[in-house]
């Protein structure tokens, strides 16, 4: 059976979803941050990224359970750094390869922009796959030329840029 996934943009409502999957993968190493949020912290940052340039799709699978998200966050200009999440039951279903294909779809369609590009830790195989399967690719990071939100650390992280 083929796959199916949709996608949305984020409401406030989607607040415990995005905070289930930030903590999960905070406490699986998955992610730059060490320190678990609350409930109370994230709605005051959540409100901030619903209000800004940002955008953050939420991904449904075909029984309409929502399981993921995909968040663009403007570096610079026109140029978006794009990085994704789901709950760990839905790990290793192919299924955030498709929310991030149909994400990078709907936000070129909707927005104006120059340059997607993306960090992971390379320790991240799912994430690392999944960016590469969706026309990214590793590019040697020069931090007069490259942009992103986070320090990069290229011993521990690839930095990718969509085709």
């Amino acid at each position: 059976m083929k796959k199916k996934v949709s996608i949305s943009l984020a409401k406030i409502k989607d607040a415990n979803l995005l905070l289930k999957i930030h903590n999960a993968s905070v406490k699986n190493g998955y992610f730059y941050s060490k320190n678990l949020v609350d409930y109370k912290e994230h709605i005051v940052w959540l409100k901030k990224k619903l209000k800004s340039n940002s955008k953050i799709y939420i991904g449904k699978n075909s029984a309409m359970n929502k399981f993921g998200y995909v968040r663009f966050d403007e570096v610079q200009r026109n140029i978006f750094e794009v990085s994704l999440g789901n709950l760990p039951g839905f790990y290793g279903k192919g299924l955030g390869s498709l929310m991030l294909e149909k994400s990078i779809k709907k936000f070129k369609k909707n927005n104006k922009t120059k340059k997607i590009i993306s960090v992971s830790k390379k320790n991240n195989i799912r994430s690392v796959k999944c960016f590469l399967k969706n026309d990214f690719v590793k590019v040697k990071f020069d931090k007069k030329k490259h942009l992103t939100c986070n320090k990069i650390n290229t011993k521990k992280e690839y930095y990718f840029e969509l085709k």
